[in-house]
């Protein structure tokens, strides 16, 4: 039997949300999903975007959900689909072509120079090995890239006056400048991430720091250590 969301809402999310998502009248969500992709590795589980913005939709007083995720000209069917999936949950969508920035193969694109001096000789000498051959395998990383910061500060500022709060779906302090000019008109600041993935200017600012793990009702596929599952 499926629970309404409703009461999945009353009896699995923590209290202190629901009240301080309760007591808004007009709260806009944004959603940066490459964002919260990542929050998939510290979770241990994925979730589905047609649950998340479902749950939101399920308050009454959140008025709108605006999602932003890139297009992936390369592989334009599946990334097409995944838009539509997302545009039939009643969400606007902001997308953009990704682009494809060349990773260079050292050090630094496997540890951080911090975790390097905690290594002694012989194991960076191991690490140096390994990279030689990568790099003489002549293999090519890439890694795409869409950026939304500008898109989505300019939508918060535009809808400052019909808003009384954000719920901010990303842990990204580059959004910190147009947080900070709804904060002087008025308006509350939600932040909805995970364990060490929110920036310390966004936890600084908010209002209220949301938990998305705490948070999340809908369906999760748990990640496996094991490959062979």
């Amino acid at each position: 039997m499926d629970i309404p969301q409703d009461i999945k809402n009353k009896f699995i999310v923590r209290n202190d949300y629901l009240d301080w998502i309760n007591k808004e009248t007009a709260i806009i969500a944004y959603l940066d999903l490459t964002n919260m992709f990542h929050w998939q590795d510290v979770l241990g589980w994925k979730f589905r975007i047609e649950d998340a913005v479902g749950q939101l939709f399920t308050f009454s007083n959140i008025k709108e959900i605006k999602v932003y995720y890139g297009l992936n000209e390369r592989d334009r069917k599946n990334s097409e689909a995944f838009h539509n999936r997302i545009r039939k949950t009643g969400a606007a969508l902001k997308t953009k072509p990704m682009k494809f920035i060349i990773k260079y193969i050292n050090e630094g694109l496997f540890f951080q120079r911090r975790t390097m001096t905690l290594f002694d000789g012989p194991v960076k000498n191991k690490i140096q090995e390994l990279i030689d051959e990568l790099q003489k395998s002549g293999i090519i990383i890439e890694e795409p890239k869409c950026n939304f910061d500008v898109e989505m500060a300019m939508d918060m500022l535009d809808d400052a006056e019909k808003l009384t709060a954000v719920l901010l779906f990303s842990g990204d302090s580059d959004l910190l400048e147009p947080l900070e000019r709804l904060k002087v008109k008025g308006k509350k600041i939600g932040i909805v991430g995970v364990r060490g993935r929110v920036a310390s200017e966004l936890y600084d600012i908010k209002d209220k720091y949301i938990d998305f793990g705490k948070f999340y009702t809908g369906k999760r596929a748990y990640i496996s250590e094991n490959p062979a599952l």
